[in-house]
């Protein structure tokens, strides 16, 4: 009898050891994949970063230029006499109608005004 019972004894040791390397091994594991799948979460967040940095960096770059175009308009205009969108599309080689944009942010911002109502007669000369 007192051999059933340390046989027993000693089975359900070695029962409760296997279960707890066991489930230990498991969560060992499962640690392992939420570090994992936090390092992806890090990396995308740094990706998502990265992306919205250049974004922002582009449309500096872009504000930068379309100062730098306008400039150039203001100068010309200073220079002398009147411009066509023409004009300013090909000092600036760019379409007429962005060079029609520009013209008309620098008329809205009051610093030169349109001489003509409509069409490619209109020219814009400095307030």
């Amino acid at each position: 009898m007192t051999q059933i019972i340390l046989i027993f004894i000693i089975s359900a040791t070695i029962g409760f050891l296997v279960a707890w390397f066991w489930f230990n091994k498991r969560e060992r594991e499962l640690q392992r994949e939420a570090k994992m799948e936090m390092g992806r979460v890090e990396k995308e967040i740094q990706k998502e970063r990265e992306m919205w940095y250049g974004f922002s960096e582009y449309n500096e770059r872009v504000a930068a230029l379309k100062a730098a175009r306008k400039a150039k308009i203001m100068e010309k205009l200073k220079g002398g006499g009147n411009m066509h969108t023409g004009q300013v599309a090909d000092l600036l080689d760019i379409s007429r109608a962005t060079a029609f944009r520009y013209l008309e942010e620098l008329e809205k911002e009051g610093l030169i005004m349109q001489v003509g109502k409509t069409g490619r007669e209109v020219e814009y000369r400095l307030k």
